[in-house]
């Protein structure tokens, strides 16, 4: 039996990164994979829906300019191609970077049969000294609404299709959901999404939730808050959904985002004594060491926020720690969180209510960015900036964005939360204009009282 200093069980965001990290800090490395490399991101998740937005973004803006003619038509069969393409790609990416760092990479789903062994079906059995276990989530199922793969989806066989659907019914309206629902319905697709609590992204702030609930109904997609689907009958081609307070209606496509659930169970985890929650996830501390010496775990099995940059950083945390370092610590203030709507939504830090219930004397600034030159030009009238601050120091605590390309200035809030900078470190930092980082400054700005591009209300 092979025998390794340190076995990584899963090849996602919260697996390759400690991979690689444990290579380059000496260690012997296999990573165990049973699906492809890159994982729920890559393959399924970040990587098929970014690219899937990116060029119906682009029609969609076309089409809304005033002295456009036409539209642009996509071939949904050559768009859902091309974005396989671009995942084979990123996951080969993958793939290179382990062989680049002398990291065994070993196909076939994996059990903990002893302490020390690890089971590769389809492989035999090899050994470890240190276990890494990043076997992420999976979608989480309904009674009644499991996917076919057919005419019921979740978000893995919906990369499947080649034939665009005419009516599409999204049970979920988190950010899978809506995301998919911005996607579609800029496709031409006529979208119904039910959300069984009072609003969209029912997790995040309120006002992220009009923001995305506005643009989604301009652009014809049907929402139904405070509703569930009671049944689903299967037909060939079609599904009879039955939606509470509505009736039956037809569909030709489902596509059910209801959550994640972490991948922990069949690993034998129970042999070691590793310790999960009630939902399932693995219990760490700060330096992702789980209630068994020497095992780890880090990414989605580790529990929320199911996040790959968290995941990144955690694999490292885990990979340092297993390699001997006992100061390493997966400590972050702030973790940033992308929704790729249009406009994106993008958080950092807490929100003002957050930071009350923690006991902060915390004050909160909001600014419209409708006025903002690089908004502006991209039409976003219900754009805005939020930020959340201590009023004693100034430091900021959080900072909430919905705009477009809020996911290219979120870090520098998030950099400001991390170092401890106040507002008015924000406010006299220059950002290029035009620009959509404007935004930080501006609503710093603001929060101090002195903005340049804003009429101040006189008290």
């Amino acid at each position: 039996m092979e025998k390794f200093d340190l076995v990584v069980i899963g090849g996602g965001p919260g697996g390759y990164p400690a991979a690689v990290r444990a290579s380059q800090l000496g260690l012997n490395v296999a990573l165990v994979e049973a699906d492809s490399l890159g994982g729920e991101c890559t393959n399924y998740g970040c990587i098929p829906t970014k690219a899937l937005l990116y060029p119906s973004g682009l029609a969609a803006s076309l089409a809304r300019l005033e002295f456009a003619k036409g539209y642009v038509e996509i071939d949904f069969e050559g768009l859902m191609d091309w974005v396989s393409g671009v995942v084979e790609s990123v996951s080969g990416g993958v793939s290179s970077l382990l062989k680049g760092y002398g990291v065994e990479v070993l196909r076939g789903r994996a059990r903990i049969s002893a302490p020390g062994v690890v089971e590769v079906e389809g492989v035999g059995s090899i050994g470890y000294e240190k276990l890494i276990v990043a076997t992420g989530t999976s979608p989480a199922r309904i009674p009644g609404l499991e996917p076919d793969g057919d005419v019921v989806h979740d978000n893995r066989s919906i990369l499947r299709l080649r034939r665009k659907p005419g009516r599409m019914l999204i049970v979920g309206g988190g950010y899978i959901g809506v995301e998919y629902a911005t996607v579609m319905s800029r496709l031409g697709v006529e979208v119904t999404v039910v959300e069984l609590m009072e609003r969209l992204l029912p997790t995040m702030m309120r006002d992220f939730s009009r923001v995305v609930e506005r643009r989604l109904r301009s652009e014809g997609v049907r929402i139904l808050t405070g509703r569930k689907v009671e049944s689903l009958e299967r037909r060939e081609g079609y599904a009879k959904a039955r939606i509470s307070g509505v009736g039956e209606e037809e569909f030709d496509t489902v596509l059910v985002a209801v959550g994640r659930k972490p991948n922990s169970r069949g690993l034998g985890l129970e042999g070691l004594g590793v310790k999960t929650d009630s939902h399932g996830y693995i219990v760490v501390n700060e330096g992702m060491e789980t209630t068994s010496p020497g095992v780890y775990a880090s990414g989605d099995v580790s529990g929320p926020p199911l996040l790959a940059h968290k995941a990144f950083l955690q694999g490292v945390v885990a990979a340092e720690r297993a390699a001997g370092d006992s100061t390493a610590a997966y400590d972050a203030r702030a973790v940033p969180a992308v929704v790729y709507t249009d406009p994106e939504l993008a958080t950092t830090g807490l929100t003002l209510d957050e930071a009350k219930k923690m006991g902060v004397d915390a004050a909160e600034t909001r600014l419209p960015l409708a006025a903002l030159a690089r908004v502006a030009l991209e039409g976003c009238r219900e754009c805005f900036a939020k930020i959340v601050y201590e009023r004693s120091t100034g430091a900021v605590l959080g900072f909430h964005v919905a705009a477009p390309h809020a996911s290219e200035i979120i870090a520098e809030a998030t950099l400001a939360i991390e170092m401890g900078a106040t507002v008015e470190d924000l406010a006299s930092t220059i950002h290029p204009h035009p620009s959509v980082s404007e935004s930080v400054k501006e609503v710093a700005e603001l929060a101090l009282e002195k903005p340049i591009h804003y009429i101040l209300k006189r008290r």
